[in-house]
């Protein structure tokens, strides 16, 4: 019987005990969108063969409705059977301090010494000031009680000895009455600088402490596994995590030419400003993407327009029929018009990708993120552009020319809208905004001023009255005369601006005078915006002479609309 208990012991598999394991996360990758993110968190645990518990936390930040994939093993053994998540308090998270931890905290515990020692001496001081103050006050209650009655059996010259010598005691306990005060008042400045010493240590500290999160979401996957094996755990979660576009321009000129160098940069963010992560964030694969997780994803459906006669007797009767009719014609056509969707091409940059239309940037290598500040910066790649330059002024605004280009994105891409530091010639010249280009757009981008150009506008006649006896019509005639007068070195090609009054009613007729004319009337569509363009040649004056008439019936008065 015996024996054949053995036999049955060795030839039956029995069931592997049901093991829960607690899940040691960091996070490995995080795909961060222009307002939302997805953070990967990851393990490695040991699994034997059998039925088990896996338990990770997360941060809770708003999504806890979407239910988080979870990604473990080799899917052909470990089968997940069920997974569920709830919220809980956050447990106090035990870590390592860091190396920058470290030393703040080593910093600010030098500081809090330094202070201690002072505050030691401070106190010395003060007790000899107190010491000080009550001897003269003994030697002043002595001098004006005096020394006794003449029973005493001092005489004359005991009693004068006596009194020298209080004199003396009292003169020099003034004396370091005096000497303490001063003393304490040259080391209140020390002071201070000393608990400032303290608080900017322990701020620093503060800075790099990773924050309790108020609440967690506690994962829990319940698994299988056929094959003991060295599996990685990674959970996906929805965060608050965002980032933007920001670029720097390096403009090197040679005359109307030039070479621009864009470099893309992504300005990344995630929790609230100077909170820490769960998690380190230490080497994540990170990955920015154009989409917008609260974007609208489907158009408004209109509500159908039913049109139907009804007697117009009755219509004045029924109040409410009308206001219906008018509310649903306001409401549906206006208000829930879609707006238009731009469709992206194409790239194949280097670190740039496609996917589901949406362009997505792939920081190259593993990434860290400083929590001590509000955001981090990334850099994405660098594009060049040849350009041919320009330069455009405002005949009515300024004094100087501003250099230009049309800037055409030949990327195959779109670029996005974002602020740009610009150099030129190694030089910091300011900062601007690159709008937003799809692909082949082109759009005018100021590169800075051009003092080599200088502008003057004279006034030479303003008359306002009226014109004719019987008519009576009013009126009014301006004119300007703008020069551009180059000192660089090379030609430049120019285009000045100036603008002259429409007119949307017959009654007021506006004739211009130009010489020369306007190359192009109503530019970009704007009516009355009039453009100059000329070649200007090094050392050279250009002269625009250009003014306008308006006439209009007497009694009306023209005003801008």
């Amino acid at each position: 019987m015996r024996a054949l208990m053995s036999a049955l012991l060795l030839t039956t598999a029995l069931p592997a005990f049901a093991d829960t394991f607690e899940l040691d996360t960091d996070v490995t990758a995080a795909l961060i969108t222009g307002n939302g993110g997805v953070v990967t968190y990851s393990a490695d645990v040991a699994l034997p063969a059998g039925r088990h518990t896996l338990i990770a936390f997360v941060p809770s930040l708003g999504y806890q409705e979407t239910v988080l994939a979870t990604r473990i093993g080799d899917p052909a053994t470990v089968r997940v059977i069920s997974q569920s998540s709830t919220t809980e308090f956050a447990r106090p998270i035990v870590r390592e301090p860091s190396n920058a931890q470290t030393a703040a905290q080593g910093a600010l515990d030098a500081a809090v010494s330094a202070q201690r020692a002072f505050e030691q001496t401070y106190e010395a001081k003060q007790a000899e000031r107190i010491a000080a103050q009550t001897q003269l006050k003994l030697m002043q209650v002595t001098a004006e009680t005096g020394f006794g009655t003449p029973d005493n059996g001092l005489n004359a010259e005991q009693l004068i000895a006596v009194a020298t010598a209080l004199g003396e005691t009292t003169k020099q306990a003034s004396l370091a009455v005096a000497s303490v005060k001063t003393e304490l008042l040259a080391m209140a400045p020390k002071r201070k600088d000393l608990q400032k010493d303290v608080e900017h240590a322990q701020s620093t500290l503060n800075a790099l402490t990773p924050t309790q999160h108020g609440e967690l979401v506690q994962v829990t996957t319940q698994i299988e596994v056929s094959t003991a094996q060295n599996a990685k755990v990674e959970i996906d979660n929805l965060e608050d995590a965002r980032w933007s576009p920001t670029y720097t321009a390096e403009l090197a000129q040679d005359g109307a030419n030039g070479t621009l160098l864009l470099h893309r940069e992504a300005r990344v963010s995630v929790g609230r400003a100077g909170s820490k992560p769960l998690d380190v964030w230490g080497a994540v694969d990170i990955t920015l993407s154009t989409a917008n997780l609260s974007e609208r994803t489907d158009t408004y459906i209109p509500y159908p327009n039913i049109q139907t006669l009804i007697d117009a007797n009755r219509l004045r009767k029924t109040k409410s029929v009308s206001g219906s009719y008018s509310t649903l014609d306001l409401s549906q056509d206006e208000a829930r018009s879609p707006e238009p969707v731009a469709v992206r091409a194409e790239m194949t940059s280097n670190g740039t990708s496609f996917a589901g239309q949406t362009l997505l940037f792939t920081l190259g290598g593993k990434s860290s993120i400083d929590w001590a500040t509000d955001s981090s910066s990334f850099n994405i790649d660098t594009l060049t552009f040849e350009l041919d330059l320009y330069a455009m002024a405002n005949a009515a605004n300024d004094q100087t020319a501003f250099l230009y280009t049309d800037l055409k994105n030949e990327t195959g891409g779109v670029l996005l809208a974002g602020p740009v530091e610009l150099h030129r010639d190694g030089t910091l010249i300011g900062r601007t905004n690159l709008p937003q280009l799809v692909p082949n757009q082109d759009e005018p981008i100021g590169l800075g001023p051009l003092y080599g150009i200088q502008i003057k506008r004279d006034t030479l006649s303003v008359e306002e009255g009226d014109s004719g006896f019987i008519t009576s019509k009013s009126e009014v005639n301006r004119s300007y005369r703008t020069s551009l007068t180059s000192s660089l070195g090379y030609d430049m090609p120019v285009k000045l601006l100036d603008v002259i009054p429409t007119s949307e009613n017959e009654d007021l007729v506006i004739r211009m005078d130009a010489s020369p004319r306007p190359t192009e009337e109503n530019r970009d569509g704007k009516r009355g915006v009039l453009v100059w363009g000329f070649d200007l040649a090094s050392g050279e004056t250009e002269v625009i002479n250009f003014g306008y008439e308006m006439k209009w019936p007497s009694g009306q008065t023209p005003i801008q609309k």
